[in-house]
């Protein structure tokens, strides 16, 4: 993205679809446990249930221990959930206009953009289909963009 010195993290999301009532029974649960949630993505998925995307622990780093929490609560809860790695882009300025659109513009005819989502302190997640071939471009000077 202009920065050949990416400044990046790679992190544990996990994605579920849930109740309103299961979601706070979730909340709740990694709350009373001191788990911090530092990227959140959550939209209807029809008339009852949530789509949830979710990362935990802080900007700098993710513990094991917070991610044994959220499986713990998770499973005391009943939910099924998908864990995967996805890319945490740091130092993104505020305010700045087209920083999503350089990174979804250099990548969506690459490779699978599933979800762009926005996180504490101006952190951006990247769930794509091939984290090395996506840093690797957005690692680059004047990455090449995608046509539309």
């Amino acid at each position: 993205m202009g920065d050949s010195c990416l400044d990046f993290n790679i992190r544990t999301q996990f994605t579920f679809t849930i109740s309103d009532r299961h979601l706070s029974r979730i909340l709740n649960g990694l709350a009373e446990e001191s788990v911090n949630i530092n990227g959140y993505f959550q939209t209807l998925a029809g008339k009852k249930y949530n789509f949830v995307r979710m990362v935990v622990g802080t900007t700098a780093e993710e513990r094991e221990s917070d991610i044994r929490t959220v499986r713990k609560v998770m499973k005391q809860v009943g939910v099924r959930y998908k864990e995967n790695q996805i890319i945490q882009l740091l130092d993104r300025v505020s305010g700045l206009p087209g920083q999503v659109n350089t990174i979804f513009g250099t990548l969506w005819c690459k490779m699978q953009v599933r979800a762009v989502y926005l996180g504490e302190d101006n952190n951006i997640y990247l769930d794509v289909s091939n984290i090395g071939y996506a840093i690797r471009l957005l690692s680059e000077e004047n990455p090449p963009r995608c046509l539309g």
